[in-house]
């Protein structure tokens, strides 16, 4: 990540020698499907991951180098939720019955993205960082206690990236949508909550680690509110709104 980032800050600095710069600011959301990806939850035939979906909503400042290349910068407030079935052999009856379970947090997003623009089209690409706000774990309905913030890793990192095209605007106005994806790389359970067997509770022969991955459809609203000239007396930059 810390290369992605090396490379994000050498790309702004070479470009903004030869071109003209401005200034946009933008309020977004999202909703679609998330997922907690755990390889020993996949390979369990008890196990079964439900469809679950989240909303997200937040703000964005850009910084556009030219009408092609752009550093974005959002701050989103959004989460993850996540669905299961599972299966309980019933000795008594000698058969199972299914039971239900959820796992959701909810999470300040911070995304530092490179978007290429081109013919009303744009793609994008950064790392995400999540600070994980407060958690929760449900069994049929009801609250796991012992489940709580020290049994996650507050802070995840991981990579997104989005594509989408712009339908409808004005000269320095307009709305896009799209569709970005955020996979996080670190593992979701802490040391805590890998000793009570999180996220399931279920102790597996091989611990593999959680990894949240959303998937979202995005609306965002732009607004070009000021540009960077050469002022007439110098080779300074004014800013001009």
């Amino acid at each position: 990540m810390k290369k992605l980032l090396l490379i994000l800050a050498l790309f702004s600095t070479s470009v903004s020698f030869f071109s003209q710069n401005w200034l946009d600011v933008g309020i977004k959301g999202g909703w679609g499907p998330t997922f907690l990806f755990n390889q020993s939850i996949f390979d369990d035939g008890s196990y079964n991951h439900q469809i679950s979906t989240r909303g997200t909503f937040g703000a964005k400042l850009g910084f556009n180098f030219n009408p092609n290349h752009e550093i974005t910068f959002d701050f989103m407030v959004g989460g993850l939720n996540q669905d299961f079935k599972f299966n309980v052999s019933d000795s008594g009856t000698i058969g199972t019955q299914e039971f239900g379970s959820n796992i959701k947090y909810s999470s300040f997003d911070f995304l530092l993205m490179y978007r290429n623009n081109n013919e009303g089209k744009y793609f994008e690409i950064g790392p995400i960082i999540s600070n994980l706000r407060s958690v929760n774990k449900t069994v049929e309905g009801v609250d796991d206690i012992n489940f709580d913030i020290t049994k996650v890793n507050k802070i995840q990192s991981g990579i997104a990236l989005g594509f989408g095209a712009y339908f409808m605007g004005t000269d320095n106005f307009g709305i896009t949508g799209g569709v970005r994806i955020s996979y996080m790389a670190s593992d979701l359970i802490s040391e805590a909550g890998k000793s009570n067997n999180y996220p399931t509770g279920k102790p597996y022969d091989t611990y593999k680690a959680t990894h949240p991955l959303l998937v979202q459809l995005v609306f965002e609203a732009n607004l070009d509110f000021a540009y960077l000239a050469k002022a007439n007396c110098g080779r300074r930059k004014i800013l001009m709104f």
